[in-house]
């Protein structure tokens, strides 16, 4: 019993910001997926959950895949502080490919320190990554410009999040800071799912205590 509510204590603290229903979070992420090909995004109000879930899943089999292989998950919206987002992790996927090539410490600020300092061209054939992209929402941000919310997800007891959508968008607001030294506070939605592992006991204790503090980061 003493587990059981040591548990409980653990998912209260763990979770934060304004809470959001998965129904939101799919269309959402739906309708940035529906932009970027120049499809209408009005179809969504009229479409069921289940709807708008399978057809995220077909077109980000991968990244979505979070959606049912961590179930339940809890939605919360929220701005992120400067040290959340320097902590937060890219997208996973094979070692060595994509994100995960760009990336030498899997961080997001990892992601953008190589295309602050090394050739943009090399640096895409290399990792096949659109650093170009990158490049460009840094400087719509540097024109005073704002970037959609990301969406980051993590087990629960686990470290950082790591951003299942908007990879380029986040990695330009950390290439935006090594440019300018200015944090421009990025809204995101974070889902945090069941742990199939039972985390270390040290993990979840430091997770607990790193949200009690006043003002402190959530991971």
């Amino acid at each position: 019993m003493r587990s059981l509510r040591w548990n409980a204590v653990m998912d209260v603290f763990g979770s934060d910001g304004e809470r959001v229903t998965e129904e939101e979070l799919v269309k959402h992420w739906l309708a940035l997926e529906r932009e970027k090909t120049g499809l209408d995004t009005t179809a969504l109000d009229g479409m069921s959950r289940r709807e708008a879930l399978d057809e995220l899943l077909e077109r980000k089999p991968g990244a979505a895949a979070f959606l049912w292989r961590a179930s339940p998950i809890e939605w919360s919206r929220m701005t992120l502080s400067r040290t959340e987002f320097e902590r937060l992790r890219v997208v996973g996927g094979p070692e060595g490919l994509l994100w995960q090539a760009l990336s030498p410490d899997g961080t997001v600020m990892g992601a953008a320190e190589r295309v602050e300092n090394e050739d943009l061209v090399v640096l895409g054939a290399e990792t096949g990554v659109d650093v170009e992209r990158v490049v460009a929402f840094a400087d719509e941000l540097a024109t005073g410009g704002e970037l959609a919310e990301l969406v980051l997800t993590k087990r629960r007891g686990s470290g950082s999040p790591r951003v299942a959508d908007g990879n380029h968008r986040a990695t330009a607001v950390c290439l935006h800071l090594l440019r300018t030294g200015e944090y421009r506070p990025q809204r995101a939605y974070l889902g945090i799912g069941k742990n199939p592992v039972l985390t270390p006991l040290y993990e979840r204790i430091r997770g607990v205590f790193s949200r009690l503090r006043p003002g402190g980061p959530r991971w």
